[in-house]
């Protein structure tokens, strides 16, 4: 039986909800350190230093997609949350809808800048050793493939962040994030090429997204009734992202132009800036 919106969004700024998505959150974002921790120097020792340093940039390409998304995911928690707020609660499919279907039009806008400008990365700007840019090249086409499905990923979130479902949202996050880690551990027994271990996390991701679309029909059921297109809605949503997308560069850049750590470094300093990828 569906419920009413207005008794499904009840208390959602109460004071102990509140503090519980604080703690969910803080597990969440810290839990794939642990996992990290053992994860990286096995994968370093197994793959070489140089199918190491490609893979990581494939984590920090996959945590980073989501800048293609222009802001859009954090723009629908806000605007989701103010219709809630206003008892507007039947335009939220609609709102929902248009936003993934932008989402996934910026997703197609960067799946098709990541394979043009693969070669070129692979073969000019990144330095990669002949041996593996064969590799690295088929592994940089599928993130590129993987581009929409990471930003629809996002809008999803979104939707579930602002009906204050994070211990749904951590719920997931944590076996992402550890699967992150440990899955390329398991191709390692049949092949240290990079194209597979590149697979199994874009498998995982597509396993998310599809996960993350059943939470949301059943936070809102009304999804479920048609995909619809607002075109009206669509100006709100990309003014807010715009704002949102500021925030989504600097903070990456802010980390990122930190000293790297190089091999004398420990491995908690690689754990830190590849969960913030993640």
């Amino acid at each position: 039986m569906i419920q009413p919106p207005q008794s499904r969004n009840l208390n959602l700024t109460a004071g102990r909800l509140l503090a519980r998505n604080v703690i969910w959150n803080l597990i969440g974002n810290g839990a794939p350190m642990f996992v990290a921790v053992f994860s990286i120097p096995i994968l370093l020792h197994e793959m070489g230093k140089d199918r190491f340093g490609v893979l990581a940039l494939a984590w920090a390409l996959i945590g980073y997609a989501s800048l293609f998304d222009l802001g859009l995911g954090r723009a629908l928690t806000q605007l989701v949350a103010r219709k809630m707020g206003a008892g507007e609660e039947h335009e939220i499919p609609t709102l929902v809808w248009t936003s993934l279907l932008l989402m996934f039009l910026l997703g197609l806008v960067g799946t098709l800048v990541a394979v043009l400008l693969s070669p070129w990365l692979v073969h000019r700007a990144l330095n990669v050793p002949a041996a593996l840019q064969r590799e690295t090249l088929q592994s940089f086409y599928l993130l590129g493939l993987s581009i929409p499905v990471v930003i629809s990923t996002a809008g999803l979130r979104g939707l579930l962040e602002a009906h204050q479902k994070f211990g749904l949202i951590n719920g997931l996050r944590i076996p992402l994030g550890i699967y992150s880690f440990a899955s390329p551990l398991l191709v390692l027994p049949f092949s240290k090429s990079l194209f597979p271990v590149v697979g199994v996390l874009v498998a995982g991701r597509i396993v998310g997204w599809a996960v993350h679309l059943l939470l949301c029909f059943r936070v809102v059921p009304e999804l479920r009734e048609r995909i619809a297109w607002h075109g009206a809605a669509a100006g709100p949503l990309l003014r807010f992202g715009g704002w949102m997308t500021v925030s989504n560069i600097v903070s990456p850049l802010m980390v990122t132009l930190e000293p790297l750590p190089d091999r004398r470094a420990g491995f908690h300093d690689c754990c830190r800036l590849l969960c913030h990828a993640v």
